[in-house]
């Protein structure tokens, strides 16, 4: 005697990681199309980067516009999110990534596995 057995495929598991000046909000309202026409099969899982960018950091942003900040104390209305940030172009120097690959890897072990 044979037994069919039927089992219900798993869903996959992606991790989203937004980009520069983003944050999971932001990607997730990209992301909302493809979300609705996969929520069957996939589980869309996002976070935010923990690094905060300063106006500094932010493209566009050059020497005339950071003095005209400083000098007015203007702050950003919102929190820019980056896995890294250029300290530095010539030599290039970032700052963050340490931190990133440290929440990721907090990220991967708390929630993983992903499929993608």
């Amino acid at each position: 005697m044979v037994v069919a057995v039927t089992t219900v495929p798993r869903k996959l598991r992606l991790l989203c990681l937004h980009g520069y000046e983003q944050d999971s909000d932001i990607f997730r309202t990209k992301l909302r199309l493809h979300m609705a026409r996969l929520c069957d099969k996939v589980d869309f899982v996002f976070v935010t980067a923990p690094n905060i960018l300063s106006p500094y950091d932010i493209d566009g942003m050059d020497n005339m516009a950071r003095a005209a900040a400083e000098k007015s104390g203007k702050t950003i209305s919102r929190e820019l999110r980056g896995w890294y940030a250029l300290k530095s172009a010539s030599p290039e120097v970032v700052f963050g990534l340490d931190d990133s690959i440290v929440f990721l890897k907090t990220v991967l072990a708390d929630q993983g596995p992903f499929d993608g």
